[in-house]
């Protein structure tokens, strides 16, 4: 088994900071499953206390892989939206759940600013297994459970476009479009 550092390291030159560290979280799991797989081995000769033992190392790898994955996370999220204007997220990079987490709480945010959309950059799905996007039908399925309008592919391919009053529907660009009217026509003739 390898040594690996109980810190993640800083990456190195040429290396993006989030694949660094999801490599090195790769490795924390490589080894976690080594020494689960070790451990049940021992326990089922009866060697209960090596077992503990290599039970306790792998938890002490989950832990690590954990970091790892949290300062991947971190560093795309940070790289990714570095100077971008506010009511664009770039989610590029994150696991699904790690997206859905930051979607979250960006919609808390943007709401408490005031703001009426969020455009959410998920990708076209090229780098996820088989081409299937992930990210995108887990930021509708969030704006549906926020009861969030949200229509995708918009701006563009790639996008999720938020706005952050609605009924919880995924609608297609002409649906939304008459939509927005309407809430323009019911702002205009209604105010007090």
């Amino acid at each position: 088994m390898g040594n690996i550092n109980a810190h993640p390291s800083k990456a190195p030159a040429g290396v993006g900071q989030h694949e660094h560290y999801r490599a090195e979280a790769k490795r924390h799991a490589e080894l976690r499953n080594q020494y689960y797989e070790q451990s049940q081995e021992a326990y089922k000769s009866g060697r209960k206390a090596e077992a503990k033992t290599l039970s306790n190392k792998g938890k002490a790898e989950a832990a690590l892989m954990e970091k790892a994955n949290r300062m991947a996370s971190d560093a795309a999220f940070q790289g990714n939206n570095e100077g971008r204007e506010g009511a664009t997220i770039d989610l590029h990079g994150l696991y699904v759940d790690e997206a859905v987490r930051r979607a979250r709480e960006c919609i808390v945010k943007a709401r408490a600013e005031g703001k009426e959309h969020l455009v959410f950059i998920v990708g076209k799905g090229n780098h996820s297994a088989g081409g299937v996007q992930k990210l995108k039908p887990a930021i509708e399925k969030l704006a549906q459970e926020e009861r969030l309008t949200c229509i995708p592919n918009k701006p563009h391919d790639g996008c999720v476009y938020v706005i952050l009053e609605g009924e919880g529907k995924v609608m297609d660009g002409v649906a939304a479009f008459f939509k927005k009217v309407a809430s323009l026509f019911r702002k205009i003739f209604h105010k007090h």
